[in-house]
């Protein structure tokens, strides 16, 4: 690669890495690199090495394990120079090959080059909290943190995969290895690839199936998590800078920063709200929150013109629309927090693990319903026929959920943005011929090659499980990693320590569920770190009036960006299925929300990343 277009493709990630840049390369490999410091400050220059110097390494993220790896490598003979965090990687791919990532316990994008076998190892952590882009052109390989990255080289086409989109349509997002952009992947979490020669091969290093304690009593399992969690949070306090915490007005966000403050006296809280968000704005709640435990706290309303005119560089950053009107959230808040730390905790993950979403509660109705005695079950049909004449998305969907027994069928309309009989009549030819081609999309595949890794549990563990591992990394983690890097933020994620993740697998979901209330182990867990009050609200999080801006002051944006005469959306869709979507939201008829904002972020994305 010519040092220009590494130059180029570092320089594209800038704000990533406010603190350093560096550039490397020899014969056929380069490796680049920006640093946002935050352990060892001074002395953490990438790429890192071994003693010989043949092994070098550059990296995103953090290695909170790294005191006690060290010290086991330094008794091995190995001998470091600088006391950041990464320096172990290097040494610990001596010990081990490319099993090494399997010893991390961190948030991590990893390339590491072997000039002695000319190899490259590209790494990501369990969880896929950092990302990790490539293309491969014939024995190339290029890759990045994000794919602006990638798109510096004009090797690298700006082409729609239309199969990506509709993975995108039913999610809401785009589930690894795709990207909307034709061979550009992302690499999976918990996988390393083994590049060498011109060819590669994935190996998946960490995948938990622990069998379910139905033996571990519920108190000795709250314990438990309690525990794990605290371990977490002392563990992710590591840094040589300012850190603070994502506060809404939850249990999540609170439980981090009271045990962050048996850490420290100066835990400092960070907050936003949005102009009109009515029961939805936390901000109130958070504040107690701070004040309860004494923190130093900063808070932001966010307005809906704030809110237009931020929407397509959030698009443009996050890379990979998302159907979340949340991205705008993360992304204030981050820039908030920028004034006073480079680092930022997060409640993110709990509420895949420990339920905290309604549509697990409809999975446990629907597991319930489906057990009793015959005709009982039937009874449920006319109730589930009946989400087509309700008004509220989410209680459609739960609704709809009810009309399968099957349990993918169930659900893929749990997760469904379109429907197959929504995208019939939205598709226009050319999407319906390469997607719909058999009648029915593909991309049930995705979750059902998860499910069927765990199909000895019961499907509310399942999908669970599915989520943690589909929706997780590839939503909720990708916008909070883009939003936060954005601003030069590194967010990290207690909940989701591999310790934990494995812990909390292992409990049955009626620990999880019980009587229809959520998260019953995680309440039971914090109701002694935690006042009663806050371990049992109702939780929002950075939720968004967007809903009501649709119909009111997105009005016209909406209309104008997505029924323009050169819209890839006219090129795409059916016009008309799109203005009656938009009509349909704005009479108050039904609550589109998540069709017309994923529509959106489509049409912003594709006007910035793909060729005209």
């Amino acid at each position: 690669m010519r040092r220009e277009v590494l130059a180029r493709m570092v320089s594209a990630m800038a704000h990533r890495g406010p603190d350093g840049e560096s550039l490397w390369g020899e014969e056929d490999v380069a490796l680049g690199m920006r640093r946002l410091a935050i352990v060892d400050v001074q002395g953490g220059a990438q790429p890192l090495r071994n003693e010989a110097r043949t092994v070098h390494v550059v990296f995103n993220g953090e290695i909170y394990n790294h005191d006690e790896l060290r010290a086991e490598l330094q008794e091995r003979g190995h001998r470091f120079r600088s006391r950041t965090d990464g320096e172990v990687i290097p040494h610990l791919y001596e010990e081990l090959g490319p099993e090494f990532a399997g010893r991390l316990n961190g948030i991590f994008a990893i390339a590491l080059w072997d000039e002695q076998s000319r190899t490259l190892l590209l790494a990501r952590d369990q969880l896929g909290v950092k990302p990790l882009y490539l293309h491969r052109t014939g024995s190339q390989l290029r890759f990045a943190s994000e794919i602006k990255a990638l798109l510096q080289d004009p090797a690298v086409p700006r082409q729609l995969d239309p199969v990506a989109l509709d993975e995108h349509l039913t999610y809401r997002f785009t589930p690894a290895p795709r990207t909307l952009i034709a061979g550009v992947e992302k690499l999976e979490p918990a996988t390393v690839l083994v590049w060498r020669e011109g060819t590669g091969n994935k190996r998946r290093y960490w995948n938990p199936r622990p069998a379910i304690r139905d033996d571990m009593p519920f108190d000795d399992a709250a314990d438990g998590l309690r525990e794990h969690l605290r371990r977490s949070v002392h563990r992710q306090m590591m840094s040589d800078r300012p850190i603070g915490v994502m506060l809404s007005g939850g249990v999540d966000s609170a439980a981090v920063v009271a045990l962050m403050a048996e850490r420290s006296s100066q835990v400092k809280t960070f907050t936003v709200g949005f102009e009109g968000g009515g029961d939805a704005d936390e901000t109130g709640l958070a504040r107690e929150t701070a004040e309860l435990f004494g923190t130093e706290h900063h808070e932001l309303i966010v307005g809906h013109s704030d809110f237009a005119a931020e929407l397509p560089a959030v698009i443009e950053m996050l890379e990979e629309p998302v159907g979340t009107s949340s991205a705008l959230g993360f992304r204030q808040i981050s820039r908030l927090a920028r004034e006073h730390v480079p680092v930022l905790l997060s409640g993110q993950g709990a509420d895949e693990l420990l339920a905290g979403y309604w549509r697990y509660v409809g999975e446990w109705v629907a597991g319930i319903a489906l057990r009793l005695p015959r005709p009982l079950p039937s009874a449920l049909a006319p109730l589930g026929r009946a989400s087509d004449r309700v008004r509220s998305a989410r209680l459609e969907r739960g609704l709809r959920a009810l009309r399968y027994p099957n349990v993918l069928q169930r659900f893929m309309n749990i997760y469904a943005v379109f429907t197959e009989e929504q995208k019939r009549e939205l598709y226009g030819p050319e999407l319906t011929a390469q997607c719909l081609a058999n009648g029915h999309s593909t991309a049930a595949e995705r979750v059902e090659h998860l499910r069927r890794e765990v199909l000895d549990r019961d499907p509310l563990n399942q999908i669970m499980y599915v989520d943690t591992r589909l929706w997780l990394p590839d939503d909720l983690l990708l916008v909070g990693d883009k939003m936060s890097m954005a601003e030069s933020v590194e967010m990290r994620v207690p909940f989701l320590d591999s310790d934990l993740v494995e812990f909390v697998e292992s409990m049955p979901s009626s620990f999880k569920i019980r009587r229809g209330r959520r998260k019953v182990v995680e309440k039971a867990a914090l109701t002694p770190v935690l006042p009663r009050e806050i371990v049992h609200r109702k939780e929002r999080g950075f939720v968004t009036p967007v809903d009501r801006w649709l119909r009111t002051d997105m009005k016209a944006f909406a209309d104008e960006l997505l029924l323009a005469d050169d819209a890839f959306s006219t090129q795409l869709f059916s016009r008309d299925a799109v203005r009656a979507l938009l009509h349909r939201h704005q009479r108050r008829e039904f609550d589109h929300t998540r069709q017309i904002f994923c529509l959106l972020s489509f049409e912003l994305w594709a006007r910035r990343f793909l060729a005209a």
